[in-house]
């Protein structure tokens, strides 16, 4: 499996497409990232996110410490979402696409409260002074962020978990495709090297036989 990578395996703007069209029904962000983090498909990031959290070195240092823990904390979540408020006050969800049972890659959403996290305004207030975001840009911002109840939550967890299953048996069928080409090509190889080492052993025979006539 070294020698593959995810984009080896996906159609890779076929995801894109799936992962707007669900952007459009639930507002989520949703990213697919290989293992060394670099983003393969990215939809819907939030603007109090992209715009003002990760253009501070301190917020910033709390998103990557979110991903840091998230990631750390994946092993044996094959299936299932892993999930984490991180200390900017969103919620952030995780979970592993496995091939083989490698670690390719992460599936990464949220970027959203729950209706009971009840979120502060006069927190993200606080915040907006402390790192000198433009409060009222901010705070606008922070009023696109999707809340969803537990229940909604958990039935956008369903159709993202539906989603990387398909995900997960594409990559399967181009991966088994792939190394029953890799199989053929090489005993097509060995057929053809061991016809030709044969040729030479004849040509060795014949060239003596030539030799004592």
């Amino acid at each position: 499996m070294d020698k593959y990578k995810l984009s080896d395996l996906l159609d890779i703007k076929q995801i894109q497409t799936l992962m707007e069209s669900y952007n459009k029904v639930t507002g989520l962000l949703s990213a697919l990232l290989d293992t060394k983090e670099r983003v393969l498909v990215a939809v819907g990031w939030q603007d109090i996110c992209v715009r003002y959290h990760r253009q501070h070195p301190v917020t910033l240092a709390r998103c990557k410490e979110s991903e840091a823990f998230i990631k750390k904390n994946l092993l044996g979540y094959e299936g299932r979402f892993f999930e984490y408020k991180c200390k900017n006050g969103l919620r952030d969800m995780a979970m592993p696409i496995v091939f083989n049972g490698e670690h390719l890659a992460t599936f990464f959403f949220g970027q959203c409260f729950y209706e009971d996290d009840n979120p502060d305004p006069d927190f993200f207030r606080q915040q907006a002074r402390e790192f000198g975001f433009d409060e009222d840009k901010y705070l606008e911002a922070l009023e696109r962020v999707p809340i969803y109840s537990r229940e909604k939550m958990k039935n956008a967890l369903v159709l993202y978990s539906n989603l990387m299953q398909v995900i997960t048996e594409m990559g399967m069928k181009k991966l088994k495709l792939m190394q029953e080409i890799e199989a053929r090509e090489k005993a097509t190889r060995k057929m053809l090297e061991s016809r030709a080492h044969t040729d030479k052993i004849l040509n060795s025979i014949l060239d003596e036989g030539g030799a004592g006539l």
